[in-house]
């Protein structure tokens, strides 16, 4: 057995990603999960309108305030892989998934409908320098729904 790291595909590399960011439970994890998500440099869409980066972190971080739980189902997935002989995969990844994130002060939570279309590239690796995996999503498109409602306590 090999004692290397595990490359994630695409698919699984943005799921892990998402999953990160929807279950964080500290504002710290949050923004390690984002940082691992979004690239620096970030073009940003949702639901049609272009946003900035602090806007979009501050839009799921805003899911996520006062946050007991959170589940994250995915639905579906595609990926198209830019070099598909390159050892870190890049390139187009879309995700299909719902999320509910369960508020600790309010009896209610969220339900999160959500695609999401990212283009993944590498930026942390150069030339002539060891691969690993600096894997951003530099373009995100997303289109989502979000509806509160209320949670039944037992």
């Amino acid at each position: 057995m090999s004692g290397g790291p595990i490359i994630l595909t695409l698919t699984s590399w943005a799921e892990q990603r998402l999953q990160n960011v929807f279950t964080a439970k500290t504002e710290a994890a949050f923004d390690d999960a984002f940082d691992a998500l979004v690239g620096t440099h970030a073009t940003i869409t949702v639901n049609g309108q272009k946003t900035s980066r602090a806007a979009y972190k501050k839009l799921l971080r805003s899911e996520e305030a006062n946050e007991t739980s959170g589940s994250v189902s995915f639905k579906g997935a595609v990926e198209v892989v830019k070099d598909t002989k390159a050892l870190i995969p890049t390139g187009e990844v879309g995700v299909f998934f719902e999320a509910t994130v369960h508020h600790k002060l309010l009896l209610f939570s969220n339900n999160i409908t959500s695609s999401i279309n990212l283009i993944v590239e590498n930026v942390n690796t150069k030339p002539g320098e060891p691969e690993f995996d600096g894997r951003v999503a530099t373009t995100i498109d997303q289109v989502y729904t979000d509806v509160p409602s209320i949670v039944e306590r037992k």
